[in-house]
Order: structure tokens, then sequence, then C-alpha cells
């Protein structure tokens, strides 16, 4: 069995557990992972929601999806499977590091499709193949949509904590109305929010902004990451540096990570999407690389771009002027805005994205890219149906929840009050000097970095 193929069973075979009870709550003492932490790679939980994982798997698809031979890879997974049913974590390890080491060498298949799109990666190549165009943004809402664009991500984030990893058809028992009941008091924990809280934090304090600066801030506050993240800090840890900290030897680059915590530069940059994209470029590449990147760039293009169209169709739209047009990522969106107008529904286009995507990871950025997309085309800048469909395309619900959610919120100002109540004002975090935040307070460090910045 193919890496991909496992780990496509494994979710498929899914089912949500309602009475999961997220790890979360201990996220900041390192000891509630176990201290063999290689047998997590193989089998693990997701904290938020409980959906199974296996890292392993996903990090042999990654490759693949790149164009790359994985076979000797692959190989070595049936032996690790083996070890890890029979509990022979000695030999686990060694097959562990010994698959990373065949997936950093893995050969280029010339032939496969990845290779046929450009993959810029210096902020000078993919700036020369973008947009530069930026709008007037009035001052008098400016507040309000900021503060907006805060309560949506971090409500509808929380929401989608409970049910990321699993396939949309899998959710369909949730109803719409029901939906704010699974926002959690101040938001619950989730990690996409502490990113941004910590670049905020760095971005406050550094004289330039930097990627190694924030890098550094990601030391200081982040005690523990997962797939891209965990190998970016190892990477930072032993002094390897943006852009190296993404790329080496690090089979996650082209996930979601970034993608799900650069609405922060949306936030900072209204209606200037082109800095809203430099900015994401040069957060996103501590822990990403090529498409992965983009995708952190096309977060914040959307959310700084929400500041003037009010349509949601329209914005998506204009959104590709700002990705490399060439780039495989901008074919996905391109091919997902086919898919909405040539289909009746989004559970149509789901099908679609399931069928297409059937062997990349459920957080690999491409069909999480399509679920925003998606969302944002069918929901007509209606927060509550926005949010269902979201939440019922599947894959990683919270990290897409919270890009639509801060997106709309921008949009409209202001999102449906039950959605806001049960954060009571504030967001948790498990980032030590950070553990409880005023929404308000986001809001203003937020606009006081606009300004700094001065763009």
């Amino acid at each position: 069995m193919k890496a991909w193929q496992y780990e496509h069973e494994l979710r498929r075979n899914a089912k949500i557990d309602l009475n999961w009870r997220s790890e979360w709550e201990s996220m900041g003492e390192y000891e509630i992972f176990p201290k063999d932490l290689v047998s997590m790679f193989w089998s693990s939980r997701v904290p938020g929601s409980g959906a199974p994982e296996c890292l392993i798997a996903g990090a042999i698809q990654s490759v693949e999806n790149m164009g790359r031979d994985v076979s000797r890879a692959e190989k070595l997974f049936e032996e690790g499977l083996k070890h890890f049913e029979e509990g022979k974590l000695e030999d686990l390890r060694t097959t562990t590091a010994l698959i990373f080491d065949e997936l950093a060498r893995a050969p280029i298949l010339k032939d496969h499709p990845y290779h046929s799109f450009e993959r810029p990666l210096s902020w000078k190549d993919v700036s020369s193949r973008i947009c530069h165009e930026s709008f007037e943004v009035g001052t008098s809402n400016l507040y309000d949509s900021v503060l907006g664009g805060w309560l949506g991500q971090i409500s509808a984030a929380s929401m989608g904590t409970k049910f990321e990893g699993f396939f949309g058809r899998e959710l369909e028992f949730v109803a719409r109305e029901d939906l704010p009941n699974y926002v959690e008091e101040e938001g619950g924990y989730n990690d996409d929010i502490v990113y941004e809280v910590v670049a905020i934090e760095a971005l406050s304090r550094l004289k330039k902004p930097s990627s190694k600066g924030i890098s550094l801030f990601w030391l200081k506050h982040i005690p523990f990451g997962w797939s891209a993240e965990y190998v970016a800090l190892e990477n930072l840890k032993r002094g390897i540096f943006p852009p190296n900290s993404g790329r080496f030897r690090n089979p996650f680059q082209e996930w979601i990570g970034a993608q799900m915590r650069c609405m922060l530069y949306g936030l900072v940059c209204p209606g200037k999407p082109y800095e809203a994209a430099r900015l994401a470029h040069m957060d996103s590449v501590i822990s990403h690389s090529g498409n992965g990147v983009y995708g952190g760039m096309h977060s914040a293009i959307l959310t700084s771009l929400a500041f003037v169209f009010k349509d949601p169709r329209k914005l998506v739209l204009k959104s590709l002027d700002y990705l490399p047009e060439r780039s495989e990522f901008a074919d996905v969106l391109r091919r997902t805005i086919d898919w909405c107008r040539s289909c009746d529904s989004f559970k149509q286009v789901r099908e679609r994205v399931e069928e297409e995507f059937k062997n990349y990871n459920w957080i690999h950025v491409y069909p999480n890219a399509c679920c925003v997309v998606t969302a944002l085309w069918f929901g007509e800048a209606d927060f509550d149906r926005t949010m269902e469909i979201v939440l019922k395309m599947g894959f990683d619900v919270d990290c897409n929840a919270g890009e639509v959610g801060t997106v709309l919120g921008v949009m409209l100002g202001s999102i449906p009050h039950r959605w806001v109540e049960p954060l009571k004002a504030k967001v948790k975090t498990y980032v030590k000097g950070f553990e409880r935040v005023s929404i308000e307070r986001l809001t203003e460090l937020t606009l006081k970095l606009s300004e700094k910045l001065s763009f």
C-alpha cells in the first residue's frame, strides 16, 4: 500500500467523536507528548478533533506530490508499520530516520506534472511576477473591520477545531444553526492564532522586520510545532535560519501552515495586497517553501483585498493577480474557480476536490485552498452560510474556517453576535506571557503595526 493510500483510507474510515476531549489545554507542557516522540509520527490523534493521523505517510505522499520517486521510502514505510504494530520502538526509530533521509534524496521524476510549473522562491523573483496595485481605504471604519477580522478568525477557527481532519460527508450531520455552539470559551486553543500572536510581538519589537527576526521569536515563545513547523523549529534550534529552515529536509514544506497564519498581514496592510504578500512571504519562508509560501501569501492577499471588495467572487478573482501566474498553486485556484462556475453546489465541487487531491494529505495547501475559494464563492457573503460550507468541505477545517472568517469579518465589519459571545472578548494561547489576550488589544496592536510599518 502506498503512503497516500494508507493516509487516505485512514481518514476515509474515520468517524467523528463529539465527546473527544481537546488536548490543547496542556499544549504548553511538553510532557503531554510521549517521551518517544517517534511513535507519534506513526500514529496520533489531532488534538482538537481526535481525527487519526500518520505523519510519516504524509511526509512520503508530500514528497511524491513534489514530483519525486519515493519508492525506497515506501518500502521502508512497510517495514515501519510492522515495527510499530509489534511495538519495536528501537527499530522504528532507525526506520523513521532512514525514511526522512530517503525523502531528502529522492530522485526527481522529470516527467511529473509538478515540474511543468514555475516555483519562484526569493521575494525578488516572486515580486517580479505579481501585480503591485494598491487601493485607498478610508479610516472611518478601519477599526471595526480589523476587529471584525479578528473576531471572525478566532470564532471560526475555534468552531473548526472540533472537526478538522475528516471528510466533509462525515460532517453533514452538523446543522448550520448549531455551528456557533462549537465555539469554545475564549476561543479554546488554536496553534494558527499562536503564530500570529508571536508575529505581532516580533514585529512590534523588531526595528526592521525580517524572516530571521521573526524566527527568533518562534524559538522564544513556541514550545512545540507539528509537521512543517516541527521541522522548521528543529532547524532553527541548530542555527539553520530562513529560508533554509523551511526548505532543508522538510517534506511538509507545501502544507497549509503558512496559509493558516498569514491573515495577520492582510489586516496590517488594508487595501495593499502587494505589501501584505511581501510580509506573508517573509513569515512563510520560516517553515515553508514554494507553493506552501504562496498559500501564506494568498491568505494575506484575500484579507487585504477584503477591505476593498465586498463581493466574495470578485475578491477571489482579483486575488489571482498577486500570485505567480505560472505556479501550480495559482493553477489549482483557477481550476477551483472553473469548478465553482460549472457546478450548481459546493457539494459538487467537493466531489471534484476529493477526487483530484485524493493522493494529497488533508493538511496540504492545495485541497485546503480549494475549500477556502469554494466557501467564499458559494457563501454569498453570509457568515453562517459560508461557515457551513467551509465546514462541510472537510480537510483542515479550523485553518480554512479561520481564514474565511477573517475575510468575512473584514468585509462585513462585524459578525453575528452568537459567534462572538463565547469568546468573552478574549482569546487564550499556550504561549507564555500571552495566556489570555484581549481581542480589542489584538486589534489595537494590529493597527499600531500598520502605522509603524507605514506602507
